[in-house]
């Protein structure tokens, strides 16, 4: 963890990348000010947080209050958000009614860069996640005890540069090759369900791209994989996870790895 900070507001929305980062912050004396979007985030903050919090995503109003009282200036937002709660307008506070009248498109990337743009308004810095967790984004190199084959590597070298057009058309950052052919690509449904696809399309033995955009912004938007990643590899018998080379991060490394290796799952990153 790479942060002369010795305090840190974290928004939280679900998933692992949270709890990790809460737990090595409190690892390295960071004090926390943590504010979950449910109570079960919340609980799962609360032993490494100075102080916890439960605030749906609908109250920015409440939430950059509650900041502001614990004197919180630098933030972080990690997490998963299920973006159906932006059209429930009625759990909205009038703070939000008023910012989301201001969105022009409901598309992930607009509506993102307007939250981090109405955060920054009310004093206070949005951090990039890549720069605070840093040690979660693999460099170049073979992470799996299997390495790809020469065929694979040829599939890695044809998908590799196909997959970055696709994420920086904002279409999706996955991408499934086979015999130098695309089988699926990531789009709507996400990184998993786009695996699960390619593989059962692909019959197994297949290459799986994970890239970033050109321009990815890590104040927000964080491409990853973690284990329930590779679990989709393995049920689907895919033959390798190639992710572009410090910028794709890896939640639970260890874990991912261990399960690769059990799989038999060449995991590299390019």
């Amino acid at each position: 963890m790479h942060t002369n900070l010795d305090r840190i507001g974290l928004i939280a929305g679900a998933g692992e990348v949270p709890i990790y980062f809460a737990r090595k912050a409190s690892q390295h004396g960071i004090k926390l000010i943590s504010i979950g979007f449910s109570d079960e985030i919340q609980n799962g903050l609360a032993p490494f947080s100075e102080k916890s919090y439960s605030i749906g995503v609908g109250q920015p109003g409440k939430i950059f209050e509650t900041l502001h009282q614990n004197n919180v200036k630098d933030l972080l937002i990690l997490g998963k958000v299920d973006k159906s709660v932006v059209f429930k307008l009625q759990k909205f506070d009038f703070k939000a009614l008023q910012f989301l009248k201001n969105i022009v498109t409901h598309e992930d990337k607009i509506l993102l860069l307007g939250v981090i743009d109405e955060v920054e308004k009310e004093g206070f810095k949005v951090l990039s996640q890549k720069e605070v967790l840093s040690d979660i984004f693999p460099k170049k190199g073979n992470l799996s005890r299997r390495v790809p084959t020469k065929q694979e590597l040829e599939d890695i070298e044809f998908g590799l540069p196909i997959a970055r057009k696709l994420a920086d058309m904002e279409i999706g950052q996955t991408l499934i090759v086979k015999n130098k052919t695309v089988v699926a690509v990531e789009a709507l449904e996400g990184t998993d369900q786009a695996i699960q696809r390619g593989c059962e399309l692909a019959q197994g033995k297949c290459v799986v791209i994970k890239v970033s955009r050109t321009n990815q912004d890590y104040r927000y938007d964080n491409p990853g994989i973690g284990p329930q990643t590779i679990r989709m590899l393995a049920e689907g018998k895919a033959g390798v996870l190639a992710l572009e080379a410090e910028r794709v991060m890896v939640v639970e490394q260890n874990l991912v790895l261990d399960l690769a290796n059990d799989a038999k799952i060449a995991v590299v990153s390019i």
